[in-house]
């Protein structure tokens, strides 16, 4: 029975955790190395306060960063890696193995190391709570006791050792009266609105209006809010009409600009307008507010496009749209013009500042209605158009807008019920303004695959070349005509076409798919790795090779020559060769090299990356993430030759004089250790950390992280800690 008990009991303890024995290794695979030297920084800034022991084992503090963070770190029982059987949670944005739960970690080593003790919490605490809800509710300086803080700072003064200090007793003293008398403060019932109405409701007549004229002496923004009132009651709209429209003037006169670093600025106000327009709308002064609209759009268009904020002025301008647009169904225009309004403003609005009108265009209209729509925004088109290939700056500003007029035309046609007006007019605006894509894309919509195809042959013709976008969408096009009558070898002809142009992992991905579709697979990829190989760009099957009557193409033809014909193109522009590389193929090494990755195949691997190395020429300022790709696939297999390119990189990140490389530099010799403890080599790794040391000796900062390679735990010595 006893045995039973004892057995309960073990059961119901807390795990306990060898923190004496955590090294800087376990915390490294705890957490991402910037996460584990911000902590360390936190940390050593005295940012760890109130910190406490869980009854489950675990640790709870706060942590001073950009707000004050409640942090929990929670520990497993059993055996295994040390980084495994901790867990941290915070009240951060992070919220998991963060900053702060490092800093926490390391307080309470240094706690442990100085023999500080280390109070109880129990697990009623608050900041669990806090930390359960995500950090919703705000942490107060002065929710905690500060007779429960000490700094834990790492390599200074022993915690201790300040806590002795006479001024800290004073401050701490003056604190707690300070504390003291808050929660008397906070003690007192809380002031809500009925108790302001029982207070207002014993005052007389006399004393009301002479309380409110009082606060309106001092409130400018109050008493024009009676001022508006009394125009509304006495109906003298138009005073109301003539002070909305100067104070729209004055205040998107303002220069609006913002300083985020400094936390300063100078923005418009538009409450006053927006009470103001609000005040019009309900005495029904829509036609009014319309008017007042125009004018709003035009000028707040030139002050957001002046403006230097983070678009508080463009929200400002977009919530009194949101009144004006309740005034335009009501208002005194006609149907079109309310549409043609609408699509004024859209059309003139860069800052998406209007989007509260789509309501009005969403309403059912008569048919008629937007065929005048669609007459009307025709007869706004310009009648010389240049060509698309001769095209400036300045004509592409004015096709693209004439692009979005014409869209406008194309939405009000098929309103008005003609869709075969709407594509005809599409087809026109491809031939005269190069808009070749929209007709395209009506064209399949219809199944009218002729005529799309027609059109995007047309359209690839008269394209420029420098276009690239367009091309690519008017070729996607033609592929997916020719896929639907069964023909993708279009798409795969596509495909190569782009693989050659950009040669990765990607684009070799998308040919093999589009081969695939076309049953050429095999075939495809022999000519592609032998692109990748060599360097030498393969030729397309053309109808001479495919009519020639031969039993059996040779093995270099079948390697050099695409199973397919080419894709439909633009005119080629013409390219000059680079200096020296004119008839000079070379392999893709760096695409070779990633697909070895991937196909898990480290002696290709190996391979590719020596000829790589052997054919570029030296450059220390040079870096390639692949050495460290190529280094981390052959760990397993050729552990000499990743621990030379981990230990190769780590010497050149540490030979810059940029500090902020140092943790870099010693996460890959980390990742060295690694690979020689995995083959019971770990003894090698002194060897290479001693030629590190002697290279780089003189910085301190480097020296010092390097002191926590070795394995050895954080707690440098143990005093006891209860």
């Amino acid at each position: 029975m006893r045995n039973v008990k004892k057995k309960r009991a073990e059961s119901n303890a807390p795990p306990s955790f060898p923190w004496e024995k955590l090294t800087w290794n376990d915390l490294s695979e705890w957490t991402d190395s910037r996460s584990l030297e911000r902590g360390r920084s936190y940390q050593r800034q005295g940012a760890v306060s109130n910190l406490n022991l869980l009854p489950d084992g675990g640790l709870l503090a706060n942590v001073m960063g950009t707000h004050q963070y409640a942090t929990r770190i929670s520990v497993a029982g059993g055996r295994g890696d040390l980084s495994k059987r901790l867990e941290s949670v915070c009240s951060c944005p992070v919220g998991h193995r963060c900053k702060h739960g490092v800093a926490v970690i390391l307080a309470f080593l240094r706690a442990v190391e100085c023999g500080t003790h280390v109070p109880k919490t129990a697990d009623d605490d608050r900041r669990l709570t806090l930390i359960k809800n995500g950090g919703e509710d705000e942490l107060s300086d002065d929710e905690f006791d500060e007779d429960d803080v000490y700094d834990t700072e790492f390599d200074g003064v022993d915690a201790p050792a300040m806590k002795g200090s006479g001024k800290s007793t004073n401050r701490k003293s003056e604190s707690r009266k300070k504390s003291s008398s808050d929660k008397q403060i906070r003690s007192k019932r809380k002031i809500t609105d009925s108790d302001i109405v029982d207070f207002l409701s014993l005052r007389s007549k006399d004393d009301l209006v002479a309380m409110i004229m009082q606060v309106c002496r001092g409130d400018a923004k109050l008493r024009q809010t009676y001022v508006d009132r009394i125009m509304l009651e006495t109906g003298d709209h138009a005073a109301m009409i003539r002070e909305a429209q100067q104070e729209l003037w004055s205040v998107t006169s303002e220069v609006a600009w913002y300083n985020s670093w400094e936390g300063h600025g100078s923005l418009p106000d538009y409450a006053r307008l927006k009470s103001q327009l609000r005040t019009l709308v309900d005495a029904e002064q829509f036609d009014a507010v319309v008017q007042l609209g125009r004018e709003l759009i035009e000028r707040g268009m030139q002050q957001v496009g002046q403006s230097h904020d983070e678009g508080e002025t463009a929200g400002q301008i977009m919530s009194a749209l949101s009144i004006i647009a309740e005034a335009i169904v009501p208002c005194s225009l006609t149907d079109v013009e309310k549409i043609l309004f609408v699509i004024d403003s859209i059309l003139r609005d860069d800052y998406d500042l209007c989007d509260s009108f789509g309501h009005v265009l969403d309403r059912h209209y008569a048919k008629s209605v937007w065929a005048d729509v669609a007459e009307t925004l025709k007869s706004r088109l310009p009648v010389q158009v240049t060509s698309k290939k001769d095209q400036g700056s300045d004509d592409l500003t004015s096709t693209y807008q004439r692009g979005r007029l014409s869209g406008w035309i194309i939405r009000a046609l098929e309103a008005s019920g003609d869709e075969i007006a709407a594509t005809n007019f599409c087809i026109e605006e491809a031939t005269q303004v190069g808009s070749y894509q929209r007709a395209v894309d009506r064209l399949i919509t219809m199944k009218r695959y002729e005529e799309a195809k027609a059109l995007a042959l047309l359209g690839l013709k008269n394209t420029n070349p420098k276009y690239a976008g367009l091309i690519k969408c008017l070729q996607d096009s033609l592929a997916m005509i020719a896929a639907n009558s069964k023909d993708h070898s279009v798409a795969a002809a596509i495909a190569a076409e782009r693989f050659v142009e950009r040669p990765d992992l990607s684009s070799l991905e998308d040919l093999l798919q589009a081969a695939k579709k076309a049953k050429c697979e095999a075939a495809t990829k022999a000519v592609a790795m032998h692109f990748l190989e060599t360097g030498e760009r393969p030729s397309f099957t053309t109808a001479s090779t495919t009519q020639t009557k031969q039993p059996k193409k040779t093995a270099a033809l079948q390697i050099k020559c695409w199973p397919f014909h080419a894709p439909p193109r633009a005119p080629a522009k013409p390219q000059q060769p680079a200096p020296g590389q004119a008839n000079k193929p070379s392999p893709h090494f760096d695409v070779l090299i990633r697909l070895s990755i991937q196909q898990r195949d480290p002696e290709s691997v190996l391979r590719w990356y020596d000829e790589l190395q052997a054919t570029r020429a030296p450059n220390r300022f040079r870096f390639n993430r692949i050495e460290m790709d190529v280094a981390d696939a052959v760990s397993s297999t050729h552990p000499d030759r990743a621990v030379q390119l981990y230990f190769a990189e780590a010497d050149r990140l540490a030979a810059e004089t940029n500090t902020k490389l140092y943790p870099q530099s010693v996460s890959l010799l980390r990742k060295a250790f690694k690979v020689l403890k995995s083959n019971q080599r770990e003894h090698e790794f002194e060897v290479i950390l001693a030629t590190f040391q002697n290279r780089h000796g003189r910085k301190s900062r480097l020296v010092e992280l390097l002191h926590n390679l070795g394995g050895q735990p954080i707690v440098r010595k143990s005093r006891g800690h209860t």
